[in-house]
C-alpha cells in the first residue's frame, strides 16, 4: 500500500496542475514567430480593457496567452478544411439565380469543424469571467472582432432602417451576437468577414429583400452625400485660413 503512495501522489499532482502547464504537456512547440504572434494579440486584448491594475492585467495576458495558443495550434490543423470550406461558401453564394440554402449548409459544416475549438474558448471566457465584470468581457469580445465589429454592424443596422419595433431590434442584436461569438474562433481578417456577412444574410431576408435594397441604397447615398459636405467645409476652412 506504502509503496504505491508515490504514483498517487504524483498523478493527484499532475491533476491539480494550471491548465497551461497540462496544455503545454499536450500541446505541439511553438516556434518564434507564434509566440511573438501570440504576444501582440493578447498585449492588444489587455490594452482594449485599460486596466490600473498591473497585477490583474499579468492574469489577463496570462489567460489569452493560453487560448491563442490553443487557438493558433487548432488553426494549423484544421485551416486546409476551413479553406476549402469557405472557398465553397462563396461559390454557393455566387449561383445564378441567388438562393442562399446551399451556402448555409457548407455553414452548418464549417460549424461542426469549429465544433472542436468550442471547449477551449468556453474555458477562455470562463476563465476571463473569474478576472473580468461582464461588461469587461463584452469589451473583449467586442474588440476583437472590432471590424466589422457587433456594434458597428447593429448601429448601422438601425440607422438604415430607423424605425424598426423594439423586438425586431432585439432580433438584429441577438443576431449579431452570434456572428460575434463565431468571429471569436479564429483571427483571420477574411474569415471574420465572412462569418458576419452569414449573419448578415440573416438580418437582411428577416428585413426583407427587397426592402432591403431600397433601404441600404438610400443609407449609401447618405454616406456620400455627408462625406461630401465635410469635404466642401474642409475646404472653405482652408480657403479662408489666414496662411491662404
Amino acid at each position: 500500500m506504502h509503496r504505491q503512495l508515490p504514483t498517487i501522489v504524483i498523478v493527484t499532482l499532475f491533476a491539480i496542475l494550471p491548465s497551461p502547464l497540462r496544455a503545454a504537456e499536450n500541446s505541439p512547440a511553438l516556434d518564434e514567430a507564434m509566440k511573438k504572434k501570440i504576444d501582440q494579440k493578447s498585449s492588444r486584448i489587455v490594452d482594449s480593457l485599460k486596466l490600473d491594475d498591473a497585477d490583474k492585467a499579468a492574469k489577463i495576458k496570462a489567460i489569452a496567452d493560453e487560448w491563442l495558443a490553443a487557438m493558433l495550434s487548432w488553426h494549423k490543423e484544421h485551416d486546409p478544411e476551413l479553406a476549402k470550406l469557405w472557398s465553397d461558401w462563396n461559390k454557393a453564394r455566387s449561383a445564378v439565380p441567388k438562393d442562399e440554402f446551399p451556402g448555409e449548409v457548407i455553414a452548418t459544416q464549417i460549424e461542426g469543424v469549429y465544433s472542436s475549438l468550442k471547449p477551449a474558448y468556453d474555458d477562455y471566457i470562463k476563465k476571463l469571467s473569474a478576472e473580468l465584470t461582464p461588461e469587461q468581457v463584452d469589451a473583449v469580445k467586442e474588440s476583437w472582432s472590432r471590424s466589422p465589429g457587433m456594434m458597428r454592424t447593429y448601429t448601422a443596422y438601425l440607422e438604415i432602417v430607423p424605425d424598426l419595433a423594439e423586438k425586431d431590434k432585439e432580433v438584429i442584436k441577438n443576431r449579431m451576437l452570434l456572428a460575434r461569438e463565431a468571429a471569436m474562433l479564429t483571427d483571420a481578417d477574411k474569415e471574420i468577414v465572412s462569418i458576419y456577412k452569414r449573419h448578415k444574410v440573416k438580418v437582411e431576408q428577416y428585413v426583407g429583400t427587397l426592402e432591403w435594397s431600397k433601404l441600404h441604397k438610400a443609407y449609401s447615398q447618405r454616406g456620400k452625400e455627408q462625406a461630401e459636405a465635410k469635404k466642401k467645409a474642409d475646404e472653405a476652412a482652408n480657403a479662408s485660413s489666414p496662411g491662404n
